[in-house]
């Protein structure tokens, strides 16, 4: 199997809110494609490690919202929603009637619906960690690509 190349085709001029970004691209780029924003890696412990050149890792993805003059593009941040649905069950209230008296045989289940956060792709060794913080900030700079 062959893994993904990193192909880099602009990079983040502007963050206009907590939502749109302007990034420039050297290449055209279609309504809803996403691009990924990159962080470089260049640090020492890797070097002595044998990687000579700094490594892109991805962190974050932005769709495509619209085309600007000068290969610019308008950008948006986006994230997907994970739903999980859970039976709750309750025991009904005491009442005078006999609805009331019926209900407590009865309990009451709710289904009540949850945003939770996935699963993470991958179990990582703590004990092999190096340690090298990457921020999933993006900033005036980063560089925009996409994974082929």
């Amino acid at each position: 199997m062959e893994g993904l190349i990193v192909e880099t085709i602009g990079k983040v001029e502007a963050i206009l809110n907590d939502r749109l970004i302007i990034f420039s691209s050297s290449e055209s780029l279609r309504l809803d494609e996403i691009v990924n924003v990159f962080s470089v890696i260049d640090d020492s412990k890797l070097k002595e490690m044998g990687f000579p050149e700094p490594i892109l890792c991805p962190k974050g993805q932005l769709r495509v919202v619209c085309s600007q003059s000068g290969n610019k593009y308008l950008g948006e941040r986006f994230r997907e929603v994970k739903k999980r649905t859970r039976k709750e069950v309750t025991p009904s209230g005491v009442t005078r009637n006999l609805a009331g008296l019926l209900a407590q045989l009865q309990p009451e289940i709710k289904e009540i619906t949850e945003e939770i956060p996935g699963e993470w792709s991958a179990e990582l060794n703590e004990s092999q960690n190096l340690n090298i913080s990457i921020s999933k900030v993006v900033s005036v700079g980063d560089l925009i690509g996409r994974l082929l």
